[in-house]
């Protein structure tokens, strides 16, 4: 079977990020635009799935769910976790690259498509994949990327207080950079928005991680619960104006009338 980068990493994502307190927390923000975005829609499209996390919460508030991911691991692990959650019957998984997503059985509409924390800086060609999203997607059906940004002040000090010039600034790289053999890209909201905007209007972009840390520097907010507490409370003031600066941001769309 076909690996990935990602598969090496699967075992350790949850502990490592997802169960961490500043895990938690950020996803808790993309869940709650998630619920506003994605009511009334019955089949949701989650591209690059990973371990399920998103996935299982959207089967658990009624949807059904068409999971993708490029990682056999990480299906592997999504597909046990909603097995123990219950909602086994409510999730499709396919191993499938972001690129081949235009391969999907066409039995059923989907009524939204969402893509959580940074999947959409490893495609190659963001214009392409948002026109072949449209080709699947209802009139007006939502979409929510959450995707890694380029200026990001966490990162800038973190590793400057490190020593570590060349990782504080390998997002500012115009043509992206090299990881584990991949390329990964780096839009500003802007750019993206540009990138999809002939098949999708954007509606809203808001930052996702600007007053909380990335997860490499948010170790510590474990063990220190008033502290998180005070971040949340600076990220959902600044969100709206911060989505250039923050670890990640949220793009929200609809799909054009006619696209």
């Amino acid at each position: 079977m076909r690996t990935t980068p990602f598969d090496e990493l699967a075992e350790d994502y949850d502990r490592s990020f997802t169960h961490s307190a500043c895990g938690r927390s950020l996803r808790a923000r993309v869940w709650e635009r998630a619920a506003k975005l994605f009511a009334g829609r019955e089949r949701i499209l989650d591209l690059g799935c990973g371990t399920g996390e998103d996935a299982v919460h959207l089967a658990r508030a009624g949807h059904r769910v068409v999971a993708v991911d490029a990682s056999p691991e990480m299906i592997r692990i999504a597909r046990l976790k909603a097995a123990a959650a219950g909602v086994g019957d409510r999730i499709e998984f396919h191993v499938m690259t972001l690129e081949a997503v235009h391969a999907l059985p066409r039995d059923e509409p989907l009524d939204g498509v969402f893509s959580n924390f940074g999947v959409i800086n490893c495609v190659a060609d963001p214009r392409r994949l948002a026109g072949t999203l449209a080709g699947r997607l209802a009139r007006r059906a939502p979409l929510l990327f959450v995707v890694m940004g380029r200026y990001v002040p966490w990162e800038w000090a973190w590793y400057l207080a490190h020593g570590d010039r060349a990782r504080a600034f390998r997002r500012l790289r115009a043509d992206g950079v090299e990881w584990r053999g991949m390329h990964i890209r780096y839009p500003t909201p802007r750019t993206l928005q540009r990138e999809v905007a002939p098949y999708f209007d954007v509606t809203r972009r808001s930052a996702v991680g600007f007053a909380l840390p990335p997860s490499y520097a948010a170790e510590w907010l474990n063990g220190a619960p008033r502290m998180l507490a005070t971040l949340e409370g600076i990220e959902r003031l600044t969100h709206r104006f911060t989505a250039s600066l923050g670890d990640h941001f949220m793009l929200e769309a609809e799909r054009r009338e006619a696209s």
